[in-house]
Protein backbone atom coordinates (compact mmCIF):
# COMPACT_ATOMS: atom_id res chain seq x y z
CA UNK A 1 0.00 0.00 0.00
CA UNK A 2 1.27 3.46 -0.95
CA UNK A 3 1.52 5.79 2.07
CA UNK A 4 1.07 9.48 1.25
CA UNK A 5 1.53 11.53 4.40
CA UNK A 6 0.60 15.10 5.20
CA UNK A 7 2.09 16.70 8.28
CA UNK A 8 0.10 19.69 9.54
CA UNK A 9 2.28 22.31 11.21
CA UNK A 10 0.54 24.45 13.85
CA UNK A 11 2.25 25.25 17.18
CA UNK A 12 5.32 23.13 16.47
CA UNK A 13 7.18 25.16 13.82
CA UNK A 14 10.42 23.18 13.91
CA UNK A 15 12.23 20.10 12.63
CA UNK A 16 13.84 19.14 15.98
CA UNK A 17 11.87 17.15 18.55
CA UNK A 18 8.79 16.85 16.36
CA UNK A 19 7.30 13.40 17.04
CA UNK A 20 4.26 13.96 14.81
CA UNK A 21 6.52 14.85 11.86
CA UNK A 22 8.61 11.76 12.59
CA UNK A 23 5.40 9.70 12.37
CA UNK A 24 4.59 11.29 9.02
CA UNK A 25 7.98 10.19 7.65
CA UNK A 26 7.88 6.69 9.12
CA UNK A 27 7.43 4.25 6.23
CA UNK A 28 5.90 6.89 3.95
CA UNK A 29 6.31 7.01 0.18
CA UNK A 30 5.63 10.75 0.02
CA UNK A 31 5.37 13.49 2.66
CA UNK A 32 4.05 17.01 2.31
CA UNK A 33 4.47 19.54 5.11
CA UNK A 34 1.49 21.90 5.32
CA UNK A 35 0.67 25.12 7.14
CA UNK A 36 -2.92 26.33 6.81
CA UNK A 37 -3.41 30.08 6.89
CA UNK A 38 -6.78 31.76 6.67
CA UNK A 39 -6.24 35.20 5.07
CA UNK A 40 -9.67 36.35 6.24
CA UNK A 41 -8.67 35.45 9.79
CA UNK A 42 -5.64 37.75 9.49
CA UNK A 43 -7.85 40.80 9.07
CA UNK A 44 -10.40 39.88 11.71
CA UNK A 45 -8.26 38.35 14.44
CA UNK A 46 -7.03 40.21 17.47
CA UNK A 47 -3.40 39.72 16.43
CA UNK A 48 -1.08 42.66 15.83
CA UNK A 49 1.53 43.21 13.16
CA UNK A 50 4.51 42.20 15.29
CA UNK A 51 2.99 38.79 16.02
CA UNK A 52 2.15 38.23 12.36
CA UNK A 53 5.66 39.25 11.34
CA UNK A 54 7.15 36.78 13.84
CA UNK A 55 4.91 33.98 12.51
CA UNK A 56 5.75 34.70 8.86
CA UNK A 57 9.47 34.74 9.67
CA UNK A 58 9.07 31.41 11.46
CA UNK A 59 7.37 29.95 8.39
CA UNK A 60 10.08 31.31 6.10
CA UNK A 61 12.75 29.74 8.29
CA UNK A 62 10.89 26.43 8.31
CA UNK A 63 10.55 26.50 4.52
CA UNK A 64 14.28 27.26 4.20
CA UNK A 65 15.17 24.31 6.45
CA UNK A 66 12.91 21.99 4.46
CA UNK A 67 14.46 23.26 1.23
CA UNK A 68 17.87 22.08 2.44
CA UNK A 69 16.30 18.61 2.76
CA UNK A 70 14.90 18.81 -0.81
CA UNK A 71 11.39 19.46 0.47
CA UNK A 72 9.22 22.56 0.89
CA UNK A 73 6.52 24.01 3.12
CA UNK A 74 3.05 24.10 1.54
CA UNK A 75 1.22 27.18 2.84
CA UNK A 76 -2.45 26.70 1.98
CA UNK A 77 -5.04 29.46 2.29
CA UNK A 78 -8.41 28.71 3.85
CA UNK A 79 -9.98 27.02 6.87
CA UNK A 80 -8.87 23.50 7.82
CA UNK A 81 -12.35 22.01 7.39
CA UNK A 82 -12.49 23.44 3.85
CA UNK A 83 -8.86 22.79 2.91
CA UNK A 84 -8.36 19.17 3.92
CA UNK A 85 -11.11 17.54 1.81
CA UNK A 86 -9.50 19.12 -1.27
CA UNK A 87 -5.97 18.09 -0.27
CA UNK A 88 -7.03 14.55 0.61
CA UNK A 89 -8.37 14.07 -2.92
CA UNK A 90 -5.72 16.01 -4.82
CA UNK A 91 -2.74 14.32 -3.13
CA UNK A 92 -4.32 10.88 -2.46
CA UNK A 93 -3.54 11.31 1.22
CA UNK A 94 -3.56 8.20 3.41
CA UNK A 95 -2.03 9.60 6.63
CA UNK A 96 -2.41 12.92 8.47
CA UNK A 97 -0.17 13.82 11.42
CA UNK A 98 -0.11 16.80 13.78
CA UNK A 99 0.87 17.67 17.35
CA UNK A 100 -1.68 17.55 20.14
CA UNK A 101 -3.26 20.90 21.03
CA UNK A 102 -4.31 20.91 24.71
CA UNK A 103 -6.44 24.07 24.55
CA UNK A 104 -10.24 23.70 24.35
CA UNK A 105 -10.64 25.40 20.95
CA UNK A 106 -7.81 23.34 19.50
CA UNK A 107 -9.27 20.08 20.79
CA UNK A 108 -12.67 20.93 19.28
CA UNK A 109 -11.11 21.85 15.91
CA UNK A 110 -8.94 18.72 15.87
CA UNK A 111 -11.89 16.50 16.71
CA UNK A 112 -13.68 17.81 13.63
CA UNK A 113 -10.61 17.21 11.44
CA UNK A 114 -10.11 13.65 12.76
CA UNK A 115 -13.76 12.89 11.98
CA UNK A 116 -13.36 14.40 8.52
CA UNK A 117 -10.23 12.32 7.89
CA UNK A 118 -12.07 9.14 8.88
CA UNK A 119 -14.75 9.89 6.29
CA UNK A 120 -12.00 10.02 3.63
CA UNK A 121 -10.27 6.88 4.92
CA UNK A 122 -7.26 8.87 6.12
CA UNK A 123 -5.36 7.64 9.19
CA UNK A 124 -4.66 10.34 11.78
CA UNK A 125 -1.70 10.25 14.17
CA UNK A 126 -1.50 12.83 16.97
CA UNK A 127 1.54 13.24 19.22
CA UNK A 128 2.21 15.56 22.17
CA UNK A 129 5.15 17.94 21.82
CA UNK A 130 3.94 21.35 22.99
CA UNK A 131 3.91 20.58 26.73
CA UNK A 132 6.32 18.69 28.95
CA UNK A 133 3.72 16.46 30.53
CA UNK A 134 0.47 14.69 29.75
CA UNK A 135 -1.96 17.22 31.20
CA UNK A 136 -4.77 14.68 31.56
CA UNK A 137 -2.49 12.59 33.75
CA UNK A 138 -1.85 15.56 36.06
CA UNK A 139 -5.59 16.17 36.35
CA UNK A 140 -6.24 12.48 37.01
CA UNK A 141 -3.68 12.48 39.85
CA UNK A 142 -5.48 15.47 41.41
CA UNK A 143 -8.79 13.64 41.83
CA UNK A 144 -9.81 14.41 38.23
CA UNK A 145 -9.65 18.18 38.61
CA UNK A 146 -6.85 20.60 37.68
CA UNK A 147 -4.66 21.75 40.60
CA UNK A 148 -5.37 25.43 41.24
CA UNK A 149 -2.35 26.32 43.35
CA UNK A 150 1.17 26.18 42.05
CA UNK A 151 2.34 24.37 45.17
CA UNK A 152 -0.14 21.56 44.59
CA UNK A 153 0.85 21.43 40.92
CA UNK A 154 4.54 21.09 41.87
CA UNK A 155 3.72 18.28 44.30
CA UNK A 156 1.98 16.28 41.56
CA UNK A 157 4.69 16.92 38.98
CA UNK A 158 7.35 15.76 41.44
CA UNK A 159 5.62 12.35 41.51
CA UNK A 160 5.55 12.00 37.73
CA UNK A 161 8.22 10.41 35.59
CA UNK A 162 10.56 12.81 33.85
CA UNK A 163 9.26 14.25 30.57
CA UNK A 164 10.01 12.20 27.48
CA UNK A 165 13.41 12.89 26.00
CA UNK A 166 13.38 15.04 22.86
CA UNK A 167 13.76 13.45 19.45
CA UNK A 168 16.62 14.37 17.11
CA UNK A 169 16.05 16.69 14.14
CA UNK A 170 14.78 15.35 10.81
CA UNK A 171 17.66 14.16 8.64
CA UNK A 172 18.35 14.24 4.92
CA UNK A 173 18.29 10.45 4.86
CA UNK A 174 14.78 10.34 6.35
CA UNK A 175 13.47 12.87 3.85
CA UNK A 176 15.10 11.14 0.88
CA UNK A 177 13.20 7.93 1.64
CA UNK A 178 9.88 9.69 1.10
CA UNK A 179 10.83 12.39 -1.37
CA UNK A 180 7.98 14.36 -2.90
CA UNK A 181 8.50 16.16 -6.17
CA UNK A 182 8.17 19.92 -5.85
CA UNK A 183 6.41 21.47 -8.83
CA UNK A 184 7.85 24.48 -10.65
CA UNK A 185 4.81 26.59 -9.73
CA UNK A 186 5.11 25.82 -6.00
CA UNK A 187 5.83 29.44 -5.04
CA UNK A 188 2.77 30.67 -6.93
CA UNK A 189 0.47 28.15 -5.30
CA UNK A 190 1.90 27.68 -1.79
CA UNK A 191 4.07 30.68 -0.99
CA UNK A 192 4.27 32.42 2.39
CA UNK A 193 2.34 35.70 2.19
CA UNK A 194 3.75 39.12 3.01
CA UNK A 195 2.39 41.41 5.68
CA UNK A 196 1.00 43.64 2.93
CA UNK A 197 -0.80 40.67 1.40
CA UNK A 198 -2.44 40.07 4.78
CA UNK A 199 -3.70 43.64 4.78
CA UNK A 200 -1.17 45.30 7.08
CA UNK A 201 0.33 48.70 6.39
CA UNK A 202 4.09 48.51 6.89
CA UNK A 203 4.95 52.19 6.38
CA UNK A 204 6.98 53.30 9.36
CA UNK A 205 7.12 49.79 10.84
CA UNK A 206 10.18 49.61 13.08
CA UNK A 207 12.78 46.88 12.66
CA UNK A 208 11.97 43.66 14.45
CA UNK A 209 13.67 43.14 17.80
CA UNK A 210 12.64 39.47 17.83
CA UNK A 211 13.03 37.42 14.63
CA UNK A 212 10.93 34.30 14.27
CA UNK A 213 12.16 30.84 13.38
CA UNK A 214 13.76 27.64 14.60
CA UNK A 215 17.25 28.80 13.56
CA UNK A 216 16.94 31.89 15.76
CA UNK A 217 15.55 29.79 18.60
CA UNK A 218 18.44 27.31 18.61
CA UNK A 219 20.99 30.11 18.35
CA UNK A 220 19.40 31.85 21.33
CA UNK A 221 19.29 28.57 23.26
CA UNK A 222 23.05 28.24 22.87
CA UNK A 223 23.58 31.75 24.23
CA UNK A 224 21.07 31.08 26.99
CA UNK A 225 23.01 28.03 28.15
CA UNK A 226 26.30 29.89 27.96
CA UNK A 227 25.06 31.96 30.90
CA UNK A 228 25.94 29.04 33.17
CA UNK A 229 26.21 31.12 36.33
CA UNK A 230 22.74 32.58 35.83
CA UNK A 231 21.08 29.35 34.72
CA UNK A 232 22.36 27.33 37.66
CA UNK A 233 21.73 30.02 40.26
CA UNK A 234 18.56 29.29 42.18
CA UNK A 235 18.25 32.64 43.90
CA UNK A 236 16.07 35.33 42.33
CA UNK A 237 18.45 38.13 41.49
CA UNK A 238 17.23 41.69 41.68
CA UNK A 239 15.82 42.98 38.41
CA UNK A 240 18.13 45.63 36.96
CA UNK A 241 17.69 48.18 34.20
CA UNK A 242 19.22 45.88 31.59
CA UNK A 243 16.67 43.18 32.48
CA UNK A 244 13.88 45.39 31.14
CA UNK A 245 15.19 45.32 27.57
CA UNK A 246 14.80 42.46 25.11
CA UNK A 247 17.60 39.94 25.65
CA UNK A 248 19.47 38.04 22.92
CA UNK A 249 18.98 34.97 25.12
CA UNK A 250 15.20 35.38 25.57
CA UNK A 251 13.20 32.31 24.56
CA UNK A 252 9.53 32.84 25.45
CA UNK A 253 8.22 33.76 21.93
CA UNK A 254 10.02 30.72 20.50
CA UNK A 255 8.40 28.40 22.99
CA UNK A 256 4.99 29.91 22.27
CA UNK A 257 5.28 29.38 18.48
CA UNK A 258 6.99 26.03 18.89
CA UNK A 259 10.21 27.17 17.21
CA UNK A 260 11.92 25.70 20.28
CA UNK A 261 10.91 22.48 21.98
CA UNK A 262 10.14 22.85 25.68
CA UNK A 263 11.62 19.38 26.18
CA UNK A 264 14.90 20.42 24.56
CA UNK A 265 15.07 23.41 26.92
CA UNK A 266 14.14 21.25 29.91
CA UNK A 267 16.82 18.64 29.31
CA UNK A 268 19.50 21.17 28.43
CA UNK A 269 18.84 22.97 31.72
CA UNK A 270 18.79 19.70 33.62
CA UNK A 271 22.03 18.40 32.16
CA UNK A 272 23.77 21.73 32.63
CA UNK A 273 22.71 21.83 36.27
CA UNK A 274 23.98 18.33 36.97
CA UNK A 275 27.26 19.10 35.21
CA UNK A 276 27.89 22.35 37.09
CA UNK A 277 26.39 21.51 40.48
CA UNK A 278 27.43 17.82 40.50
CA UNK A 279 24.04 16.80 41.88
CA UNK A 280 21.65 14.17 40.60
CA UNK A 281 18.30 15.87 40.87
CA UNK A 282 17.83 19.55 40.01
CA UNK A 283 15.22 21.33 42.13
CA UNK A 284 11.86 22.16 40.57
CA UNK A 285 12.59 25.86 40.95
CA UNK A 286 15.16 25.66 38.13
CA UNK A 287 12.31 24.92 35.73
CA UNK A 288 9.96 27.51 37.24
CA UNK A 289 9.12 29.29 33.99
CA UNK A 290 8.41 26.02 32.16
CA UNK A 291 6.31 24.69 35.03
CA UNK A 292 4.36 27.96 35.22
CA UNK A 293 3.48 27.43 31.55
CA UNK A 294 2.42 23.83 32.22
CA UNK A 295 0.36 24.94 35.22
CA UNK A 296 -1.81 27.29 33.17
CA UNK A 297 -2.15 24.80 30.32
CA UNK A 298 -3.39 22.22 32.83
CA UNK A 299 -5.86 24.65 34.40
CA UNK A 300 -7.24 25.64 30.98
CA UNK A 301 -7.39 22.37 29.06
CA UNK A 302 -10.94 21.40 30.10
CA UNK A 303 -12.28 24.93 30.67
CA UNK A 304 -13.56 26.57 27.45
CA UNK A 305 -14.43 29.72 29.43
CA UNK A 306 -10.92 30.08 30.84
CA UNK A 307 -10.46 33.40 28.99
CA UNK A 308 -13.51 35.12 30.44
CA UNK A 309 -15.09 35.87 33.81
CA UNK A 310 -18.66 34.85 32.97
CA UNK A 311 -19.19 31.11 33.13
CA UNK A 312 -15.65 30.46 34.37
CA UNK A 313 -15.91 28.24 37.49
CA UNK A 314 -12.48 29.17 38.86
CA UNK A 315 -12.79 32.94 38.39
CA UNK A 316 -13.95 35.31 41.12
CA UNK A 317 -16.84 37.40 39.83
CA UNK A 318 -15.72 41.01 40.32
CA UNK A 319 -17.88 44.02 39.32
CA UNK A 320 -15.24 45.76 37.20
CA UNK A 321 -15.86 49.23 35.76
CA UNK A 322 -16.48 49.89 32.07
CA UNK A 323 -14.21 52.74 30.99
CA UNK A 324 -13.16 52.61 27.30
CA UNK A 325 -11.37 55.96 27.52
CA UNK A 326 -9.21 54.86 30.46
CA UNK A 327 -8.52 51.53 28.78
CA UNK A 328 -7.32 53.31 25.63
CA UNK A 329 -4.98 55.57 27.64
CA UNK A 330 -3.47 52.52 29.32
CA UNK A 331 -3.10 50.53 26.09
CA UNK A 332 -1.57 53.47 24.21
CA UNK A 333 0.82 54.50 26.97
CA UNK A 334 -0.93 57.79 27.83
CA UNK A 335 -1.61 57.30 31.55
CA UNK A 336 0.68 60.13 32.69
CA UNK A 337 2.75 57.67 34.76
CA UNK A 338 6.08 57.37 32.89
CA UNK A 339 6.88 53.89 34.24
CA UNK A 340 3.54 52.48 33.04
CA UNK A 341 3.67 54.37 29.73
CA UNK A 342 7.23 53.22 28.98
CA UNK A 343 6.23 49.59 29.50
CA UNK A 344 3.19 49.85 27.24
CA UNK A 345 5.24 51.67 24.59
CA UNK A 346 7.84 48.89 24.59
CA UNK A 347 5.06 46.32 24.29
CA UNK A 348 3.52 48.10 21.31
CA UNK A 349 6.85 48.64 19.53
CA UNK A 350 8.63 45.36 20.21
CA UNK A 351 6.02 42.80 21.28
CA UNK A 352 7.73 41.88 24.55
CA UNK A 353 8.08 43.21 28.12
CA UNK A 354 9.78 41.77 31.21
CA UNK A 355 7.53 39.64 33.40
CA UNK A 356 7.69 42.10 36.31
CA UNK A 357 6.76 44.90 33.91
CA UNK A 358 3.72 42.79 32.99
CA UNK A 359 2.84 42.57 36.66
CA UNK A 360 3.08 46.35 37.05
CA UNK A 361 0.82 47.28 34.12
CA UNK A 362 -1.68 44.50 34.87
CA UNK A 363 -2.04 45.60 38.49
CA UNK A 364 -2.43 49.22 37.36
CA UNK A 365 -5.22 48.35 34.91
CA UNK A 366 -7.17 46.07 37.24
CA UNK A 367 -7.17 46.01 41.04
CA UNK A 368 -4.43 48.60 41.59
CA UNK A 369 -5.73 51.77 39.95
CA UNK A 370 -8.20 51.70 37.05
CA UNK A 371 -10.50 48.83 38.19
CA UNK A 372 -10.96 47.64 34.60
CA UNK A 373 -11.55 43.96 33.87
CA UNK A 374 -8.61 41.66 33.29
CA UNK A 375 -10.38 40.46 30.13
CA UNK A 376 -9.67 43.85 28.50
CA UNK A 377 -6.00 43.70 29.40
CA UNK A 378 -5.77 40.11 28.21
CA UNK A 379 -7.06 41.13 24.76
CA UNK A 380 -4.47 43.91 24.48
CA UNK A 381 -1.71 41.43 25.34
CA UNK A 382 -3.20 38.92 22.90
CA UNK A 383 -2.84 41.50 20.15
CA UNK A 384 0.65 42.75 20.94
CA UNK A 385 2.58 40.23 23.06
CA UNK A 386 4.67 37.81 21.00
CA UNK A 387 4.60 35.06 23.62
CA UNK A 388 0.91 35.38 24.52
CA UNK A 389 -0.98 32.16 24.06
CA UNK A 390 -4.53 31.45 25.11
CA UNK A 391 -3.90 29.51 28.31
CA UNK A 392 -0.92 31.36 29.76
CA UNK A 393 -2.23 34.82 28.83
CA UNK A 394 -5.66 34.30 30.40
CA UNK A 395 -4.22 32.51 33.42
CA UNK A 396 -1.67 35.25 34.07
CA UNK A 397 -4.31 37.97 33.90
CA UNK A 398 -6.63 36.14 36.30
CA UNK A 399 -3.71 35.73 38.67
CA UNK A 400 -2.50 39.33 38.48
CA UNK A 401 -6.02 40.70 38.97
CA UNK A 402 -6.61 38.37 41.95
CA UNK A 403 -9.47 36.75 40.07
CA UNK A 404 -8.01 33.25 40.44
CA UNK A 405 -4.91 31.45 41.78
CA UNK A 406 -3.57 34.49 43.68
CA UNK A 407 -5.65 36.13 46.43
CA UNK A 408 -3.36 38.61 48.17
CA UNK A 409 -5.24 41.61 46.84
CA UNK A 410 -3.88 43.87 49.57
CA UNK A 411 -0.48 43.88 47.84
CA UNK A 412 -0.33 46.53 45.10
CA UNK A 413 2.36 47.87 42.83
CA UNK A 414 3.19 51.54 43.10
CA UNK A 415 3.46 52.96 39.55
CA UNK A 416 6.26 55.27 40.73
CA UNK A 417 8.16 53.48 43.50
CA UNK A 418 8.50 50.07 41.86
CA UNK A 419 9.97 51.47 38.67
CA UNK A 420 12.31 53.78 40.56
CA UNK A 421 13.80 50.88 42.52
CA UNK A 422 14.22 48.81 39.36
CA UNK A 423 15.82 51.62 37.33
CA UNK A 424 16.88 54.48 39.64
CA UNK A 425 18.28 56.61 36.81
CA UNK A 426 15.15 56.35 34.66
CA UNK A 427 17.08 55.37 31.53
CA UNK A 428 14.35 52.89 30.56
CA UNK A 429 11.79 55.71 30.58
CA UNK A 430 14.06 58.00 28.56
CA UNK A 431 14.51 55.26 25.96
CA UNK A 432 10.81 54.63 25.36
CA UNK A 433 9.45 58.10 26.16
CA UNK A 434 12.10 60.42 24.67
CA UNK A 435 9.97 63.52 25.37
CA UNK A 436 11.03 63.06 29.03
CA UNK A 437 14.72 62.49 28.31
CA UNK A 438 15.88 65.86 29.72
CA UNK A 439 14.18 65.42 33.08
CA UNK A 440 16.59 64.86 35.99
CA UNK A 441 16.50 61.55 37.85
CA UNK A 442 14.61 63.13 40.73
CA UNK A 443 11.56 63.87 38.60
CA UNK A 444 11.72 61.33 35.78
CA UNK A 445 9.14 59.06 37.47
CA UNK A 446 6.85 61.87 38.60
CA UNK A 447 7.37 64.80 36.19
CA UNK A 448 4.21 66.52 37.48
CA UNK A 449 6.11 67.38 40.65
CA UNK A 450 8.88 69.19 38.80
CA UNK A 451 8.84 73.02 39.03
CA UNK A 452 7.32 74.69 35.99
CA UNK A 453 10.66 76.29 35.14
CA UNK A 454 12.34 72.88 35.05
CA UNK A 455 9.55 71.44 32.88
CA UNK A 456 10.04 74.26 30.39
CA UNK A 457 13.81 73.84 30.46
CA UNK A 458 13.30 70.10 29.72
CA UNK A 459 11.06 71.02 26.76
CA UNK A 460 8.24 68.95 28.20
CA UNK A 461 5.44 70.64 30.12
CA UNK A 462 3.13 68.20 31.89
CA UNK A 463 -0.40 68.63 30.62
CA UNK A 464 0.86 70.03 27.30
CA UNK A 465 3.68 67.84 25.96
CA UNK A 466 3.09 64.85 28.23
CA UNK A 467 -0.21 63.98 29.95
CA UNK A 468 -0.98 64.61 33.58
CA UNK A 469 -1.53 61.49 35.71
CA UNK A 470 -4.94 60.12 34.78
CA UNK A 471 -5.69 59.05 38.33
CA UNK A 472 -4.70 59.62 41.94
CA UNK A 473 -2.87 56.41 42.75
CA UNK A 474 -3.04 56.75 46.53
CA UNK A 475 -6.80 57.29 46.60
CA UNK A 476 -7.57 54.72 43.90
CA UNK A 477 -5.48 52.00 45.53
CA UNK A 478 -7.20 52.48 48.89
CA UNK A 479 -10.63 52.43 47.28
CA UNK A 480 -9.87 49.36 45.17
CA UNK A 481 -8.49 47.37 48.09
CA UNK A 482 -11.74 48.03 49.91
CA UNK A 483 -13.71 46.99 46.83
CA UNK A 484 -11.74 43.77 46.55
CA UNK A 485 -12.11 43.11 50.26
CA UNK A 486 -15.90 43.35 49.92
CA UNK A 487 -15.84 40.91 47.00
CA UNK A 488 -13.83 38.37 48.96
CA UNK A 489 -15.97 38.81 52.07
CA UNK A 490 -18.93 37.60 50.03
CA UNK A 491 -17.17 34.36 49.11
CA UNK A 492 -18.17 31.40 51.23
CA UNK A 493 -14.57 30.38 51.89
CA UNK A 494 -13.45 33.84 53.02
CA UNK A 495 -11.85 33.83 56.48
CA UNK A 496 -10.37 37.31 56.69
CA UNK A 497 -7.07 38.88 55.77
CA UNK A 498 -5.06 36.88 58.29
CA UNK A 499 -5.86 33.63 56.51
CA UNK A 500 -5.63 35.08 53.03
CA UNK A 501 -2.10 36.19 53.80
CA UNK A 502 -1.06 32.54 54.13
CA UNK A 503 -2.81 31.24 51.02
CA UNK A 504 -0.27 29.48 48.75
CA UNK A 505 0.35 31.65 45.71
CA UNK A 506 1.33 31.00 42.15
CA UNK A 507 4.72 32.64 42.44
CA UNK A 508 6.03 30.22 45.05
CA UNK A 509 9.54 29.24 43.93
CA UNK A 510 8.62 30.01 40.32
CA UNK A 511 8.36 33.78 40.11
CA UNK A 512 9.79 36.70 42.07
CA UNK A 513 7.27 38.33 44.43
CA UNK A 514 4.72 40.38 42.56
CA UNK A 515 4.60 43.15 45.15
CA UNK A 516 6.67 46.28 44.85
CA UNK A 517 7.33 47.15 48.47
CA UNK A 518 6.96 43.92 50.38
CA UNK A 519 7.71 40.23 50.02
CA UNK A 520 4.96 37.65 50.29
CA UNK A 521 5.40 34.80 52.71
CA UNK A 522 5.14 32.08 50.14
CA UNK A 523 8.02 29.68 49.58
CA UNK A 524 9.12 27.07 52.11
CA UNK A 525 12.01 28.21 54.23
CA UNK A 526 11.38 31.90 53.65
CA UNK A 527 11.04 34.13 56.63
CA UNK A 528 7.46 35.31 57.02
CA UNK A 529 7.12 39.04 56.51
CA UNK A 530 4.60 41.51 57.76
CA UNK A 531 1.86 42.38 55.31
CA UNK A 532 2.33 45.95 54.16
CA UNK A 533 0.41 48.29 51.94
CA UNK A 534 2.39 51.15 50.47
CA UNK A 535 1.07 54.19 48.66
CA UNK A 536 2.46 57.36 47.23
CA UNK A 537 1.94 60.38 49.46
CA UNK A 538 -1.18 62.24 48.34
CA UNK A 539 0.77 65.37 47.63
CA UNK A 540 2.81 63.56 44.98
CA UNK A 541 -0.04 62.59 42.71
CA UNK A 542 -2.46 64.96 41.05
CA UNK A 543 -5.64 64.14 39.26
Amino acid sequence: MVVNSVHWFRKCLRLHDNPALQEALNGADAVRCVYILDPFFAGAANVGINRWRFLLEALEDLDSSLKKLNSRLFVVRGQPTDVFPRLFKEWNVTRLTFEYDPEPYGKERDGAIIKLAQEFGVETIVRNSHTLYNLDRIIEMNNNSPPLTFKRFQTIVSRLELPRRPLPPITQQQMDKCHTKIEDNHDQLYSIPSLEELGFRTDGLSLAVWHGGESQALDRLGKHLDKKVWVTSLEHSRVKTCSLYASPTGLSPYLRFGCLSCRVLYYNLRELYMKVRKRCTPPLSLFGQLLWREFFYTAATNNPNFDRMDGNPICVQIPWDQNPEALAKWAEGRTGFPWIDAIMTQLRQEGWIHHLARHAVACFLTRGDLWISWESGMKVFEEMLLDADWSVNAGSWMWLSCSAFFQQFFHCYCPVGFGRRTDPTGDYIRHYIPILKDYPNRYIYEPWNAPESLQKAANCVVGVDYPKPMINHAESSRLNIERMKQVYQQLSHYRGLSLLASVPTIQEEAEPPMTDESQTSSGPGRKKQRTKIHFLPKKNVHK
